[in-house]
């Protein structure tokens, strides 16, 4: 029933009327911009500058990228779409080097996209990653003198809060549908006006919140790479907080505090984390700089009584048993 009523939802978006609930001012700028806590990938951002995206050890040159007919992954997709390659780029040389090839994979996103809501590039996750990324970047694709440019970009901010002020609700419930009421709340905070927006995000994200860790700080979808992201997501939303020097919600730091030992709780003796629930397995380097991130300073937590996962150490060997 979910499903069924989630394509139908899907299918809501191709209307003349979901076009005319995305129509509304836009911002002429953003109230700041916050620090991407998160480092980039230097490897990943070396190679766009090279002219390639490179993802989990697959190429895309950027002169073979069409956002019209994109034939990679379906997590590579993502990573396009949801421009996380940005903080990847930021990473490697100057703000001068990177603007212009931001600008132009910018440029040609809109031009697909922009008006357009399909899926994978308005999924509500995708939608509210994009929130954070451009707004944490913004240096990277806003520091165009091209005021048309411009104003399509903070355009398009506009109308994805406003299709996520719509679909959150209606995502299915997991790690997606959290990320989606962040990007709301973030919207919220990076745009003139948004107190009813802030109002509605924070009831919502504090409602998903609840339903979707167990009170041992592990995810219902039992992903650790679900855990991550979560944890990332509501990483990036206190630095937002902090850009607007307000107060964090205390329910957000609640579950970042118990979130973080569960995912510590899977790491294996290098840093690093296994294969479970169909994640892949993660540098240590990536769950340090998540988990410095958050703020949170903790011991992996070693008994996991509702997410399942159990943590045996002794000197140097540690046994993660699900």
């Amino acid at each position: 029933g979910d499903r069924v009523a989630n394509a139908i939802t899907r299918l809501t978006w191709r209307t003349p009327l979901h076009a005319f609930r995305l129509k509304g001012r836009f911002p002429l700028k953003l109230l700041g911009v916050p620090v991407d806590p998160v480092p980039g990938d230097t490897r990943a951002g070396t190679a766009i500058r090279a002219g390639h995206f490179l993802h989990r050890g697959l190429k895309l040159p950027l002169g073979d990228l069409d956002f019209a007919a994109l034939t990679v992954a379906p997590t590579f997709a993502d990573y396009l779409h949801s421009f996380a390659w940005l903080r990847d780029l930021a990473a490697t040389g100057s703000r001068a080097d990177g603007a212009p090839i931001a600008e132009a994979v910018v440029r040609h996103w809109l031009g697909t996209h922009g008006e357009t809501v399909s899926e994978p590039a308005w999924k509500a996750d995708n939608t509210a990653w994009r929130i954070l990324f451009w707004a944490a970047h913004a240096p990277l694709i806003l520091s165009s003198s091209d005021l048309v440019y411009r104003s399509a970009v903070l355009n398009h901010l506009a109308r994805a809060a406003r299709h996520l002020d719509r679909v959150a609700d209606k995502t299915r419930p997991g790690t997606g549908q959290m990320v989606a009421w962040v990007g709301i709340v973030a919207a919220s905070l990076l745009m003139p006006g948004g107190e009813p927006r802030q109002v509605f995000g924070e009831a919502g994200l504090r409602k998903v919140l609840e339903t979707s860790f167990y009170a041992d700080g592990g995810n219902i979808s039992r992903s650790p790479q679900a855990q991550l992201d979560a944890v990332m997501a509501l990483s990036m939303l206190v630095k937002i907080y902090d850009m607007r020097r307000m107060e964090v919600p205390p329910f957000i730091q609640e579950v970042l505090a118990r979130a973080v030992p569960a995912l510590l709780g899977l790491t294996h003796s290098d840093g690093g984390m296994g294969s479970w629930q169909g994640s892949g397995a993660t540098s240590a380097t990536t769950i340090q700089a998540i988990v410095d991130a958050s703020g949170v300073r903790t011991r992996p937590l070693k008994q996991a009584r509702d997410w399942g996962y159990q943590r045996l150490v002794a000197n140097k060997v540690v046994l993660l048993a699900d």
